[in-house]
């Protein structure tokens, strides 16, 4: 019988392919994560991983093994719900996964208030593009632009934000306009296509002539390449403070939501950080 240990380094490269990624996940070394699969697999008496072009996939022996590491993985993090639930302290630490320009912009410059208020808290502000999977504890609490589904979440509504144009001085002294109105051929700081975003649908529709001049895979970039005078850029209104508000088409508007596990209503730390993001989405759109 495998331990939650030995399986653990098993389920992470099953699921993320390559030990870089995989080490990532667990914040091991790749020789770590490299070893435990192979000492798992001389348990078993069969290869559960085998390389192929570049990424490890399970083998057909690897296929049961997965399918058991999976069951322990939710009875092992369901003991910790069920604790979470049971906690009514102020106390404890909690991982909270927003997108980067507001945890970056908005939230960061209000943590060491919420600290001060409630020092028995150990909040890790983790602001990154992927979407954390709560049921797996890569977080505690998440802020999405995406509206889950699952119903083992709970999922409110905090604010829907509009996205504009920006652009800085520098850049509208090179391409001057009247009244700081889009040009239908302004340079573009678009998004990787990649991603799929809605603000690069948005960029092709209303600045139809435009050229990209700049590629970017986060707002936080978009940010920076608008400030640097290389274009325009779609941007939150916290991320477009010191630019220059361009007009003359919609706001392309986005809901934001505050997400997490639903075991976790009552946990009390849950609460306050739940009510501090929310008074930080607050600030940042008044």
């Amino acid at each position: 019988m495998e331990s939650w240990d030995d399986l653990r380094f098993f389920l992470a490269l099953a699921r993320a392919g390559t030990l870089t990624a995989a080490a990532r996940t667990l914040g091991c070394s790749q020789p770590t994560v490299g070893r435990r699969v192979a000492a798992l697999s001389r348990k078993r008496k069969a290869g559960l991983v085998a390389l192929e072009s570049g990424r490890y996939v399970v083998t057909e022996a690897g296929r049961s093994v997965l399918s058991r590491a999976q069951r322990m993985e939710e009875e092992f993090f369901g003991i910790g719900r069920e604790i979470d639930r049971l906690d009514e302290s102020p106390t404890g630490p909690v991982r909270a996964s927003v997108p980067d320009g507001l945890g970056a912009v908005t939230i960061a410059a209000r943590l060491p208030d919420f600290l001060r208020r409630h020092p028995g808290i150990q909040l890790s502000l983790v602001a990154e593009s992927p979407v954390a999977d709560l049921g797996r504890r890569e977080a505690d609490i998440a802020l999405r632009v995406v509206r889950p589904r699952q119903r083992e979440l709970v999922v409110r509504k905090l604010a829907t934000i509009p996205f504009q144009p920006y652009a800085d001085s520098s850049y509208l002294r090179r391409r001057p306009r009247a009244g700081d109105r889009l040009l239908p051929d302004d340079d573009l700081i678009d998004y990787h296509p990649s991603l799929s975003m809605p603000d690069a649908v948005w960029l092709r529709e209303h600045i139809p002539l435009g050229v990209a001049r700049v590629i970017v895979r986060t707002p936080l970039t978009a940010q920076a390449a608008a400030r640097s005078g290389a274009g325009v850029a779609l941007l939150a209104p916290y991320l477009g403070v010191g630019l220059r508000l361009l007009h003359g088409a919609p706001a392309l508007r986005r809901d934001l939501f505050l997400v997490f596990h639903r075991s976790l209503r009552k946990t009390m730390r849950i609460r306050l950080v739940s009510d501090f993001l929310e008074e930080c989405i607050s600030g940042a759109l008044t």
